[in-house]
């Protein structure tokens, strides 16, 4: 009996993986220089044009994102992103496996994780906020209103912090426990997909007697 097809499809383009991994480099570089520069003042400045040449390059990255957003590919379009009754059935099946530690089996999707699909939307605006707030600051304008910019921005930071723990410690989940290769995916732009047998129907037999009458109904006979 052959075992379950397995197939390399296709998922992710260059463009959405360049904008991803550039925005999780900068994002990192960023992370670091920012919580450097409040625990090493003495070495500020020299953290300070770190975090500016990563600031570049994650608004770089993340307009880039976000015009794939409206003239991408069909999965990396907003629609892609967008709840709808059957990604929020799979989201609950996915937080489902992630209480339970893999004893309940993840859903199966074909391209973005139908829980985290939603919460990209809100990192997006997010970092958006980010880059407002640290523009501001670079031109030493620590108010607005009655908000305190730097205090929304750290806020920032602890959200933005706490996103890249849960997304790495997920990727590695989905590696484990799942069957679609995300970690490498998003490296090939192909994500593997395990296409179950059907069931076939039994061979035909000469001896067999279909009959719609139960009464005449009788076993096949022994060659």
């Amino acid at each position: 009996m052959s075992g379950p097809e397995i197939r390399r499809l296709p998922v992710w383009g260059k463009a959405l993986r360049l904008s991803h991994w550039s925005l999780a480099l900068a994002t990192l570089v960023l992370l670091c220089t920012g919580g450097l520069i409040r625990w090493a003042p003495e070495r500020a400045q020299a953290l300070d044009e770190i975090h500016f040449i990563s600031a570049a390059v994650l608004i770089a990255a993340l307009v880039a994102r976000l015009w794939l957003l409206f003239a991408g590919t069909r999965t990396e379009r907003l629609g892609a992103l967008l709840p709808n009754r059957h990604r929020l059935t799979q989201a609950w099946g996915t937080l489902r496996s992630y209480m339970t530690l893999g004893k309940i089996r993840l859903p199966r999707w074909y391209a973005h994780n139908p829980l985290w699909a939603m919460l990209y939307l809100l990192l997006f605006l997010v970092l958006c906020i980010q880059i407002l707030t640290g523009l501001l600051l670079l031109n030493h304008i620590t108010l607005l209103g009655d908000l305190s910019l730097r205090q929304l921005h750290l806020l920032g930071y602890v959200v933005i912090l706490g996103f890249v723990i849960l997304h790495v410690l997920a990727s590695f989940f989905h590696d484990t426990q799942g069957d679609g290769s995300d970690i490498s995916a998003m490296i090939s732009g192909q994500r593997i997909f395990i296409v179950e047998e059907a069931a076939k129907p039994p061979p035909a037999n000469d001896n067999v007697v279909v009959t719609l009458d139960p009464a005449k109904f009788r076993k096949p006979e022994k060659p």
